[in-house]
């Protein structure tokens, strides 16, 4: 599948060259010119791997990476910064940034870096897409499912159920919760072996 990338910067030429880059090596990319345009379009979409500026706008990157980290612990998320001091580094890395690249980034390192965090997809997803692609009938079957606090049975298929965790909707993080669980689960049961 087409890796799909998020940038999140308010310097239309940075956007550009980025853009352009990205695009060039067959990567789908959306832009956000400030944090909360980025925010807003981070909770609607999965991204693979978002790149963000440190200073912006009302909300800095920061707090979007913060609120990314809330949500999805797992998410490839590239910090961009002017600045280069240690402490910027280490707030970044203590909200589970990928990696941080100081201004003027290279495009060569920006894509080596985007390459890197690819590698270290979720698994979780990545897995669920394997499935649902290689399995295209199983995955639209429809089946009924709980999806609201009051218990109403709904309509769902597999394939829905993966755009919804990569959605990041409510319900979505609840599967993707309990797919957690149920791995780890099957795994102390032996149930299930890994690659390892």
């Amino acid at each position: 599948m087409q890796a799909r990338i998020l940038i999140i910067e308010d310097d239309q030429n940075m956007v550009s060259v980025f853009q352009d880059g990205l695009e060039m090596e067959g990567y789908e990319v959306d832009v956000a010119y400030n944090s909360e345009e980025g925010w807003e379009k981070y909770q609607q979409h999965y991204y693979d791997v978002v790149t963000v500026d440190w200073k912006m706008g009302k909300m800095d990157g920061v707090q979007v990476l913060k609120n990314i980290n809330d949500m999805h612990p797992n998410a490839k998320v590239i910090m961009i910064t002017g600045f280069g001091d240690v402490k910027t580094v280490i707030e970044a890395q203590h909200y589970h940034a990928f990696d941080c690249l100081q201004k003027p980034v290279d495009m060569k390192v920006l894509l080596q870096t985007v390459q890197e965090a690819l590698k270290r997809r979720d698994g979780v997803i990545e897995a669920l897409e394997e499935w649902v692609e290689t399995h295209p009938e199983e995955a639209d079957r429809l089946q009924l499912a709980t999806l609201s606090k009051t218990g109403e049975m709904q309509v769902w298929s597999e394939r829905q159920v993966l755009e919804e965790i990569k959605r990041n909707t409510p319900f979505g993080r609840k599967e993707y919760k309990n797919l957690i669980k149920l791995t780890i689960d099957l795994l102390t049961r032996g149930k299930v072996k890994s690659d390892g």
